[in-house]
């Protein structure tokens, strides 16, 4: 890994589990590009911060209600990328575990700070 950079993107990839566990999902786009995409299982990638309240939304009515998540790798891409490789959990309201699964984030740096611009995971059966 690449040292205080992927520790950033680290750092905010952190933020979406600590706002999904603290129901504080209003905040979740602020940590992705305005351009940003996600690319779920089985869908059709989907563009914009909309797309990102669209998927916490599916998320918390799949009944998700925690996650646990890390990364096990991540790199800078030239001046202004990055990526981080991780992996995930998620939990029902009564603690048993409702998926897992693993994720590619690609990160754009912007006036020096680390944002997600593609978020693609998938679940693991």
């Amino acid at each position: 890994m690449d040292g205080k950079e992927v520790e950033q993107m680290i750092a905010t990839r952190d933020l979406f589990t600590e706002y999904i566990n603290s129901k504080q999902d209003e905040k979740i786009p602020d940590i992705y590009t305005e351009d940003c995409r996600i690319m779920g299982p089985g869908q059709d990638v989907k563009f914009g911060k909309q797309a990102i309240v669209d998927a916490v939304k599916a998320m918390r009515e799949s009944g998700v209600v925690t996650l646990d998540s890390g990364v096990d790798e991540g790199g800078v891409i030239g001046d202004d990328s990055g990526y981080t490789i991780g992996w995930y959990k998620a939990y029902r309201q009564d603690g048993t575990e409702i998926g897992r699964g693993g994720d590619v984030c690609m990160w754009k740096k912007i006036n020096g700070k680390y944002f997600l611009r593609v978020d693609c995971w998938n679940y693991n059966a």
